[in-house]
């Protein structure tokens, strides 16, 4: 087999994954894993193949249903309507129905929420991420060298906040998403050098899906539109190219439309209206006072502090500057921080670093294996102050997960007296809870802060 050394790689990220997963033993504890934003996720499951109530009409007043959903009620219509977007419950339903028909024979209740449906949803973000992985693999291999491939994989997959989105918190949106990307970059490379009905096809479906997963990461569209992008020249013949597929571009439009129809017919029916904002009225982007230091550098979350193996990927966008890929990777990642960093709750609540960029991580693989090679090519001496320097920085991005794991890192009230008070500690100083800062949630809802 050629390229074993990335191949390896993967193979020992998914180690890494399994061995902490067994150590931790989530899977057995349904709560741990259905909780958080995975309820609204997973609400569309159980609540239509089990309950066959998708309109959560008993919801209020049956238990222990009513604990198991978290619906905001629709007065036009009498009926209760999840929160998110039905993405995720696609992804989520082959092994949701796997668990469904052996959880009786494993002696458990087959009512969605037994230790077989926590591991389904755990075994569903391994899979995707494993695919992910090895379409990633693919990508990189067309451009860097097999180990470098290997490193570039190894620091995003064990170097960042992916690990604990792919374990602790596995069927969270991030790692899917992260997995849609790095198909969507497949395909918009095959798609560029062949663009055949299959691959328009399959491409609008990937973006139809990547959108409903997550509607704002529809943004990395601009990479479609981008790749290949060198000069005001190249950006007119697009133009002119994308007029001439005109048939193909409606037929990609079509199919990501297509994904959308069951959430269409869903909000209707639930709501009376094929368009529905589900969020509520107090829950909005804030365009004209984006957070966009504290998204990046803020001790609450910033995502280059608990991060900050990244930073490698941000040098790395600046030496693409004459590749096919720069214009494209820059615009989405600049685009997509600023809308981030709009959101009236930049935090993100709880949870272990800048969640909302997890996915992104498969357009900075590029870059990230940009600046990788680029050391790779300097003199002895520099090379080994810069893989010294490299590889301290990733050991401190993958220590603060295991920070996290430890609460010397808290899920939302970080302050820097707080980071510094645990800087390379596993254990809280007694000190530690006195320097936190919980964010006051209706202030910000208010855009004060």
């Amino acid at each position: 087999m050629k390229n074993k050394i990335s191949f390896l790689a993967i193979f020992l990220i998914i180690l890494a994954y399994v061995i902490f997963l067994g150590k931790i033993g989530i899977h057995k504890e349904p709560k741990t894993v259905i909780s958080y934003d995975i309820i609204s996720y997973y609400a569309y499951l159980p609540a239509t193949f089990i309950e066959k109530d998708y309109k959560l009409r008993k919801w209020e007043h049956e238990e222990p249903w009513k604990s198991r959903y978290w619906p905001l009620y629709v007065p036009q219509t009498g009926n209760y309507v999840i929160k998110t977007s039905m993405g995720l419950t696609f992804l989520y339903y082959p092994f949701f129905q796997v668990a469904h028909i052996l959880a009786p024979y494993l002696g458990y209740e087959n009512n969605g929420f037994t230790a077989p449906y926590s591991t389904a949803l755990i075994l569903s973000s391994l899979f995707y991420l494993t695919l992910g992985m090895l379409l990633l693999r693919k990508v990189l291999l067309q451009n860097f060298s097999d180990i470098i491939t290997a490193a570039t994989l190894l620091i995003i997959g064990i170097g960042t906040n992916l690990f604990w989105y792919a374990t602790k918190e596995a069927a969270m949106s991030h790692s899917y998403s992260f997995a849609l990307l790095a198909l969507f970059m497949f395909l918009t490379e095959k798609w560029h050098n062949k663009p055949n009905l299959k691959n328009t096809v399959f491409l609008g479906l990937n973006v139809g899906l990547i959108s409903l997963v997550r509607p704002t990461n529809v943004l990395v569209v601009l990479y479609f539109l981008l790749y290949n992008i060198l000069s005001f020249e190249d950006l007119k013949n697009r133009v002119l190219f994308f007029l001439s597929k005109y048939k193909a571009i409606l037929i990609m439009l079509l199919c990501a439309f297509a994904v959308w129809i069951p959430q269409f017919l869903y909000w209707k029916s639930v709501t009376g209206q094929f368009l529905y904002f589900s969020y509520g009225s107090d829950e909005n982007f804030f365009f004209a006072s984006p957070k966009i230091l504290k998204v990046l550098f803020g001790f609450r979350k910033g995502w280059l502090i608990y991060t900050p193996s990244m930073i490698f990927s941000v040098i790395g966008i600046f030496m693409l500057r004459k590749t096919k890929y720069f214009w494209g990777i820059l615009s989405f990642i600049l685009i997509n921080i600023y809308v981030v960093s709009s959101w009236w709750c930049w935090w993100y609540g709880g949870g272990f670093g800048m969640r909302a960029l997890i996915e992104t991580y498969a357009l900075l693989a590029i870059p990230l294996a940009t600046y990788l090679t680029w050391i790779v090519s300097r003199k002895l001496f520099p090379k080994i102050v810069l893989v010294i320097v490299t590889v301290t920085i990733v050991l401190q991005s993958s220590f603060h997960t295991l920070q996290y794991h430890n609460d010397t890192i808290h899920y939302e009230a970080m302050t820097k007296k707080a980071y510094f008070d645990s800087f390379w500690r596993l254990n809280k100083t007694e000190n530690f809870e006195h320097h936190l800062d919980y964010p006051n949630y209706e202030e910000a809802k208010q855009n004060i802060r």
